[in-house]
C-alpha cells in the first residue's frame, strides 16, 4: 500500500487544484466578502468585478468575445436546463444521443413524458459514437433541436461535435453542447463552430470549486427563462429584467466559487491548453497499453479517440469490489458504477453492472498508472 492517495475520480471532479484556485477562492472571502451588483460601496462594486472577470476569462477560453451571453450557472446541469427548458415548446422534436449524461436525458425524458415534445435518441456505435450523417438522418421537419456531449462521461468518447454542427446549422436546427467533460478537454472554438448553446460546469476540467458553471448563448433573446428574482437591476419593478446575462441569473451569485473559477480559466491559458490535453493524452495511452495488458480486465471503447477517462471491468468481479479494493487497499480513488448515464451502459452492454472508470487530469503521472496497475494485478492475483 502507498502513503500517498492517487485521485482517478477526475471526471466527478478534478482532485487537485491549482494552488491559484484555492488562494482566489481564501481571498475573496477574506477580502471581498460582498454581494455583488446590490450594493453601491467599493467592496460590492469589487465583488461585481470578480464576477464580470469571470465572464472575461470564459469568454477567452472559447473565444466567445460577447460575455453578457455569458449566462453563470451552478453546474452544467442548471446550464443544460435553462436551455433544454427555454427553447423547447409543444411539438417540437429533439435528437439526442444513447451516450447523454442524466442532466440532458431526465429534462428530455420529462418533456417528452408530458407530451410537449417527440424524443429521437440515437444509438451510438462500437466506439460509442453517432456520426454527423445519422443525425442528419435523423432530421424531420420538425427537429428543433439536438443535444450532444462533447465526450462521455463513462468511456471518455469524443463526439464529432463540430460535424454535427456543419449539418444542424445546414438545416438550420440548434445545436447544444453538453461541455460537461469537454470543457477543458477538448478545443472549443466558438467563432469556428458557433453552437447555440454551450453548457460547461467549473469543477472538472476547468480546475475551479464546485458549485460554478456557465451556459454560452448565441442569441439570448430567443431563450425564455424559468427563475426570476433579484438581480440587484431594474429593482424599481416587480418585473423581471429581460436583458442577458441578468434575464437569467436570479439570485445572489457564487462569488468565492467564481473567483476559483477564473483563476482555474486563468491557470489554462497560462500552460496552455494544446500542452495540457497533449500531456493528459500521452498519460491516457501509456494507461489504457497497461489496462490491456491484463487478460481478465475488459476495456470498453478501446479503439476510441477519447478525453482522459476509461471504464472497464475485471472479469468475475463486480466494480464495486474492484473499486473497494483499490480503496482500502491502495488509497487509489476510482469510481465504479453507472455514473449517472443509464443509455451508455445500454449502449456498452453493461447495465445495470456499470464499470470501474479511471479519470486523469493534468497532475496524473504515469508512476500513478504504475501503482494503479501493480494494483489491479494483485487484486487479480487474490481472486485467483
Amino acid at each position: 500500500m502507498t502513503d500517498t492517495p492517487i485521485y482517478f475520480d477526475n471526471a466527478a471532479t478534478t482532485g487537485k487544484k491549482p494552488d491559484s484556485v484555492i488562494q482566489a477562492v481564501c481571498d475573496c472571502l477574506r477580502e471581498t466578502n460582498a454581494n455583488p451588483g446590490r450594493s453601491g460601496h467599493s467592496l460590492s462594486v469589487k465583488a461585481a468585478e470578480i464576477i464580470y472577470r469571470t465572464r472575461e476569462a470564459i469568454g477567452e477560453l472559447f473565444n466567445f468575445p460577447k460575455t453578457e451571453n455569458i449566462v453563470l450557472t451552478k453546474n452544467a446541469t442548471e446550464a443544460l436546463n435553462i436551455a433544454i427548458y427555454g427553447t423547447l415548446e409543444e411539438g417540437d422534436e429533439v435528437i439526442t444521443t444513447s451516450m447523454e449524461h442524466n442532466s440532458v436525458m431526465r429534462p428530455l425524458t420529462h418533456l417528452e413524458s408530458r407530451g410537449t415534445i417527440t424524443l429521437n435518441v440515437l444509438w451510438a456505435d462500437d466506439n460509442c459514437v453517432v456520426s454527423p450523417e445519422v443525425v442528419r438522418r435523423a432530421m424531420t421537419d420538425r427537429t428543433k433541436l439536438v443535444v450532444i456531449t462533447a465526450a462521455s462521461n463513462v468511456t471518455g468518447t469524443k463526439m464529432p461535435i463540430e460535424g454535427i454542427y456543419a449539418v444542424c446549422r445546414d438545416a438550420g436546427v440548434k445545436v447544444l453542447v453538453d461541455g460537461a467533460q469537454g470543457a477543458g478537454a477538448v478545443q472549443i472554438d466558438l467563432q469556428k463552430t458557433p453552437y447555440d448553446f454551450l453548457a460547461v460546469t467549473g469543477h472538472k476540467h476547468l480546475y475551479g470549486p464546485q458549485g460554478t458553471g456557465a451556459l454560452i448563448v448565441k442569441d439570448p433573446t430567443r431563450l425564455d427563462f424559468f427563475m426570476r428574482g433579484g438581480t440587484g437591476s431594474l429593482s424599481e419593478k416587480t418585473t423581471h429584467p429581460d436583458f442577458p446575462p441578468d434575464r437569467f441569473e436570479a439570485g445572489t451569485l457564487n462569488t468565492p466559487g467564481y473567483a476559483g473559477l477564473a483563476a482555474g480559466i486563468r491557470f489554462i491559458l497560462r500552460e496552455g491548453l494544446d500542452k495540457m490535453l497533449a500531456y493528459e493524452r500521452n498519460v491516457m495511452d501509456y494507461l489504457l497499453e497497461k489496462l490491456l495488458d491484463i487478460d481478465e480486465v475488459e476495456v470498453y471503447a478501446r479503439n476510441a479517440d477519447r478525453v482522459a477517462a476509461v471504464s472497464f471491468n475485471v472479469k468475475g468481479a463486480t466494480g464495486s469490489e474492484v473499486a473497494h479494493y483499490l480503496d482500502k487497499e491502495w488509497r487509489i480513488y476510482a469510481r465504479s458504477g453507472l455514473h449517472c448515464a443509464p443509455m451508455a451502459h445500454r449502449t456498452l452492454g453493461t447495465f445495470p453492472r456499470g464499470t470501474v472508470r479511471f479519470s486523469l487530469s493534468y497532475f496524473n503521472t504515469e508512476e500513478e498508472v504504475d501503482r494503479a496497475i501493480e494494483a489491479l494485478k494483485e487484486f487479480v492475483r487474490q481472486r485467483g
